[in-house]
Parts: structure tokens; C-alpha cells; sequence
């Protein structure tokens, strides 16, 4: 699926891949990440994670654009097969200044209606996830998830490359409400960062390489 992601990116943008150091291999607690970052000179940044985890029987791709240069909203993929289910999440946060209408991703969303969705439950971040957002959940799926990833990757890129340009530090500001509210509030994904490197290590990894604050 990063694979996805990272092909709609590059139609739109130029991507050089960051030297993130000791961010590039994350170990432990039975699970291992493997994580690559882009800078996307004048739009943002793209942080690709593939996990490892229970021997094999877990995995999980992550993608997150943070636009900083466009006044686009924050992307996020999460596909996570474990025990023959695979649930897929694509979201899609409010970080924008001027809230610039992106509906067009509704479209996406409905044309995959017919996958089997879930309810994410309710969470802090319920305010700034946008309509378009989608979650869904079923068994040996991953295949029909795939061009959905790719179709709904496609449109977001296009539809940021359209979007307005804005000051990048008051952007960066936006997605620091994002980033600080994961590490106020935790969730699945920052608490098991927290155990393998710490406090400190999960707040730079959070604010510098996968939100770009």
C-alpha cells in the first residue's frame, strides 16, 4: 500500500528521501519498523513505515502526509493484516488555515462502499477527522483494498497540488495541534513508540519526522 501512496505522491511532487539516523530501524517489543521520510520541497513531508510483529503474523504499512507549504489537510493510511483480517484507515485531519473544500474524495470514498467498513469508535481527534475519511475491516481483503488505497491517493494528491499556498510556519503550528494531542492523549500506535524509545525519543520522532510541526 506505501507503495500506493508513494507513486501518487511523486506524480505531483518531487521527493527527496531524509536521512532520519536512528529513526530509519525501530525495535522492540517483538516488533520492528522499518521507516523511510520525504521532504516535498513547497508542499510537506512523507513519513512511510512498514511493522513487522508476532513472529510475522502482524504487519502494518503507515503513510502520513503533512502538507506544510499547501494549505491541504493531513493524509493518513494505516493497513494492519493480522490473523487472516486486514482493517485499512484512511484519514484525513483538519491542519488547513483556510479550510479549503476538499469533496471531491467523497466520490473515492462511495465507489468503495460496497468493502466492509467499521466504526472507528469515538476519539479527541473526532473534531478535526474530515467526512471523507473511511475504515474498513474483513477477511483476506487486502486485495480489494489495494486499488482503493491507489484511487483515493491519486485524488488527494491531486486535489493538495491545487491547494492554496500558505505561510509554513502558522501551517506547521496546525499540525502541532495534531501531534501534541497524540502524545497528550496516547493511542495504539504512540504507546507502544513510547515503550521502545521513551518520552522524549516518541515526541521527536512524532514532531519532526511524521507530522512535521
Amino acid at each position: 500500500m506505501n507503495e500506493r501512496i508513494f507513486t501518487a505522491a511523486a506524480a505531483h511532487f518531487p521527493l527527496r528521501e531524509k536521512d532520519i539516523g536512528e529513526f530509519a530501524t525501530i525495535r522492540g517489543r517483538g516488533m520492528a519498523f522499518a521507516v523511510k521520510a520525504y521532504e516535498t520541497p513547497g508542499a510537506g513531508s512523507l513519513c512511510l513505515m512498514e511493522m513487522s510483529g508476532m513472529a510475522g503474523l502482524m504487519k502494518m504499512e503507515t503513510a502520513v502526509f503533512s502538507p506544510t507549504g499547501l494549505d491541504g489537510p493531513l493524509f493518513s493510511m494505516d493497513m494492519i493484516s493480522a490473523m487472516g483480517r486486514d482493517t485499512l484507515l484512511l484519514e484525513l485531519y483538519d491542519t488547513t488555515l483556510s479550510h479549503p473544500e476538499l469533496a471531491a474524495l467523497g466520490e473515492i470514498k462511495a465507489r468503495y462502499a460496497a468493502l466492509s467498513g467499521y466504526d472507528p469508535g469515538e476519539h479527541w481527534y473526532d473534531g478535526m477527522r474530515l467526512a471523507a475519511s473511511d475504515y474498513k475491516k474483513g477477511k483476506g481483503c487486502a486485495g480489494a483494498y489495494d486499488p482503493y488505497v491507489r484511487d483515493y491517493a491519486q485524488r488527494y494528491f491531486a486535489l493538495l497540488a491545487g491547494c492554496p499556498r500558505c505561510d509554513e510556519t502558522e501551517k506547521k503550528k496546525q499540525n502541532a495541534v495534531f501531534a501534541d494531542g497524540l502524545l497528550q492523549n496516547g493511542g495504539p500506535a504512540v504507546n507502544q513508540f513510547r515503550k521502545m524509545l521513551g518520552d522524549e525519543k516518541t515526541a521527536e520522532f512524532l514532531r519532526t519526522i511524521m507530522f512535521r510541526t
